[in-house]
């Protein structure tokens, strides 16, 4: 039975004797109980629905053999060159094999418009139809609507059906699926369109995702209601290029939103150690090893999972590093002989978190053979020639789709990569206390 402590607090409150300046049966008195009577019945239905939506879905996650495809407009095409997303999954599970193909392409909806060259609308549902079974997932996510949006509510009908048709076709019995709403647009000002309206009709679409998600049993994951966007009166950073489409950063957020709601797990990490090194406390993170010698203290670490690298100073995801019971004085604390923080005892006695910290460098070099992967694949299913090698002018250069498949080399050299970056490695910190520093 869940328990909601500040509910009975309110309640108590309410049913207490006067401020001696309002008589216990005054008007004011019986105005301001139904006042906090009213805020606590409204505090707990807001709650309830937050912890119902929190409720309605079991945790989801990938699992070791799984083969997951990307479908979708322009969020999954554009989201090749940033890398967040696939590295935040792949970091999320780093024991497991798992292979990510993005099929994404700009334009496209699920009907497959993007996708027909130059035939009819027809053949581009046979090509999307014939992507998919190239990358033979086992989990697919799903990211259609911000395109179909721009027709209303009046498009909102038979969005919802081409979509159902596209996923009666594609998800087979074995096939688990994930779908994304889209995300907001954002108000980066003139001469670019205010972007309440469209807001609007995303908000329709992503409740109308929401409830097939609920209807065909899916994972669904809102980007609408959870990415925070810049607008008049929030002058936070940027997440798009265009009020539109999502920036590095914009989609450095969307991976973390896609992360936390499949899998319900904190990425704080935090190691507490006591006078001679012994851990007092430990999350996201194993002490393997403490030495103590001169004063020095050496700590050996390995994180549960990598720390993706901070984009704009934000390094929420990094080490909080603690030490208790340390002499007066200031410290150093250093990897491979430079220093990463500095702080007195008692800044360390409270915690420091570190700006950066080695899994940063492995989760970048991740990331970038994460993309270089992804331009291979790319130009595996969709070679710049495609009029030449499969299409209406093959008879020109046709015999060149051969060489096709020899882009699976180049790809798996890379996946061989990905297996080993996404595994936390072992790293030593000292702490090192600093000449004439006082506590």
């Amino acid at each position: 039975m869940w328990s909601f402590p500040i509910f009975n607090w309110i309640g108590e409150k309410s049913k207490r004797v006067s401020p001696p300046h309002f008589p216990q049966n005054s008007p004011c008195m019986t105005y301001l109980i139904r006042l906090v009577s009213k805020f606590r019945s409204a505090f707990l239905a807001a709650s309830l629905v937050i912890l119902a939506n929190l409720s309605a879905q079991d945790a989801f996650e990938l699992k070791d053999g799984d083969r997951v495809a990307f479908l979708g407009g322009s969020f999954f095409e554009r989201a090749i060159r940033y890398g967040h997303i696939e590295t935040a999954l792949a970091t999320r599970w780093p024991d497991r094999d798992i292979v990510f193909r993005n099929l994404g392409w700009s334009g496209d909806n699920p009907e497959g418009r993007a996708r027909a060259f130059f035939g009819p609308i027809e053949e581009g549902f046979e090509n999307l139809q014939t992507h998919v079974a190239t990358a033979d997932p086992t989990v697919i996510f799903v990211a259609y609507g911000a395109m179909a949006s721009f027709e209303g509510k009046a498009g909102v009908g038979r969005f919802i059906q081409n979509l159902n048709t596209l996923l009666d076709d594609l998800v087979e019995p074995d096939v688990r699926l994930v779908i994304l709403s889209p995300a907001p647009h954002e108000d980066l000002g003139e001469p670019l369109p205010d972007p309440d309206l469209q807001n609007r009709n995303l908000a329709v679409y992503t409740e109308a995702l929401r409830s097939l998600a609920q209807e065909r049993g899916a994972y669904f994951v809102d980007l609408f209601n959870t990415l925070e966007t810049r607008s008049k009166a929030r002058e936070t950073k940027a997440i798009t290029d265009n009020g539109i489409h999502l920036n590095d950063y914009g989609y450095s957020l969307a991976a973390e939103r896609i992360v936390q709601s499949l899998a319900e797990s904190s990425n704080a990490k935090r190691l507490s150690l006591g006078k001679n090194g012994e851990p007092k406390q430990a999350d996201g993170v194993v002490l393997l090893k403490s030495d103590k010698q001169d004063g020095d203290l050496s700590i050996e670490l390995r994180d549960d999972r990598l720390s993706l690298s901070p984009l704009g100073g934000d390094y929420s995801q990094n080490l909080t590093l603690a030490f208790q019971s340390l002499p007066r004085g200031d410290y150093s604390l250093e990897y491979e002989g430079r220093a990463i923080a500095t702080g007195s005892a008692q800044m360390w006695k409270r915690g420091i978190q570190l700006a950066w910290e080695p899994s940063n460098d492995q989760a970048t070099e991740l990331r970038e053979t994460i993309k270089k992967k992804n331009r291979h694949f790319f130009h595996q299913w969709r070679p710049q020639n495609e009029t030449y090698l499969r299409g209406f002018r093959k008879h020109e250069q046709g015999q060149n789709a051969a060489e096709i498949p020899m882009w699976d080399a180049y790809i798996e050299a890379e996946e061989l990569k990905i297996a080993e970056l996404k595994k936390p490695k072992a790293y030593r910190l000292v702490l090192i206390k600093t000449e004439g520093g006082e506590g």
